[in-house]
């Protein structure tokens, strides 16, 4: 029997054995004047700057700045946002080298996309289009003739009704039916948010709630655990704009208005504390693996490029369990973490 509900499978992947367990997945951006960027995953044991067990690497890809990605486990899919490609590039999970994809969806209102969600129970691809909206596409759809299903649209003022401006991380929560997405207030103090709005929303649409406070300052970041139902914000801290102190906020995923966090990620035996990270750039989950997977990166200079793991019960100034450094995770600047099978068996779904 194929599992077609995508958050039954979520929660199948979290208790398979750990034979199966899942392993980072990071793409990026590339140096400037550079053409291309890999898709690279990681060994679990990895450390440092080690090499990548494999990656979905060349011209045949396509890719130009394959930042925000998705694992989609009912087909075994990647659904890659290519920021600079402007489009959605779909590949098999398990592939490697120097391939096409299996689709290209590039309408041209999609334009830069950011984090994109799979919803294969409803046929739907919900995703960030031109830097301001959150769009929902035929799952299934391919090429630049795509009929649009439903858009949450830009704000485009102040004390706008959608409360989207420039969007960044995209979540669905299966209970609630609704998607949430870290943003900015349109105008002075530009104060960081987290947008929650129904999935079904359409066109102007008033926000469901919104978490906004002095515990959501400088959020970079978002990732949700439906198993636990918690949301994983990133979050960072500066007096100098030169050194940057990350901090992982967790709260409840009913979180709204000023609530405060059920606890928080960081300190000095953190590794959230390098001060040469300029971008606490994206927070993932591996749920098999029972990990909380952050990215950090500095302009020009990929070696300090980082990625850092926690145990996903992790609280209060944990070490971590995993740190991966340098260019070997990106020869610019890294994307989004994300986890993947190593076990191809696990591609398609599951089959009994």
């Amino acid at each position: 029997m194929r599992i077609q509900n995508l958050s039954n499978t979520i929660l199948i992947l979290s208790i398979i054995p750990i034979a199966a367990h899942a392993e980072l997945m990071v793409g990026g951006f590339p140096p400037s004047g550079v053409y291309g960027h890999p898709i690279s995953q990681f060994s679990a044991t990895a450390q440092g700057a080690a090499a990548p067990l494999r990656q979905i690497a060349g011209n045949a890809t396509g890719f130009l700045a394959p930042a925000n990605i998705s694992y989609e486990p009912v087909e075994g899919l990647l659904y890659v946002s290519d920021y600079r490609g402007e489009g959605i590039r779909v590949f098999p999970a398990f592939a490697s080298g120097n391939i096409a994809p299996l689709r290209m969806i590039n309408p041209p209102f999609l334009g830069q996309t950011r984090a994109n969600v799979p919803l294969p129970s409803l046929d739907e691809l919900m995703v960030i289009g031109n830097d301001c909206c959150i769009l929902t596409l035929p799952l299934h759809a391919n090429g630049n003739k795509v009929t649009l299903i439903r858009s949450i649209d830009w704000g485009g003022s102040e004390g706008s009704v959608t409360q989207l401006n420039n969007p960044q991380s995209l979540i669905w929560i299966p209970a609630s039916d609704e998607v949430a997405v870290v943003d900015h207030d349109y105008g002075p103090s530009y104060a960081m948010k987290v947008v929650f709005h129904a999935r079904t929303a359409q066109g102007n649409a008033t926000p469901t709630r919104v978490l906004k406070s002095v515990h959501t300052v400088n959020a970079a970041g978002l990732a949700y655990d439906p198993i636990r139902h918690k949301l994983f914000l990133l979050t960072f801290t500066t007096s100098d704009n030169i050194t940057f102190h990350a901090r992982i906020k967790v709260f409840a995923d009913s979180a709204s208005g000023s609530d405060a966090p059920l606890y928080t990620i960081g300190g000095p035996a953190s590794g959230l504390e390098d001060g040469s990270h300029f971008y606490s750039y994206g927070i993932g989950l591996d749920l098999p693996l029972h990990r909380l997977m952050v990215s950090f990166g500095t302009p020009g200079n990929p070696d300090g490029n980082r990625v850092v793991s926690f145990d996903l019960d992790a609280s209060g100034d944990a070490a971590p369990v995993q740190v991966l450094t340098g260019s070997s995770l990106s020869s610019g600047i890294v994307g989004v973490p994300f986890a993947v099978p190593v076990d191809p068996l696990f591609a398609n779904g599951f089959e009994n």
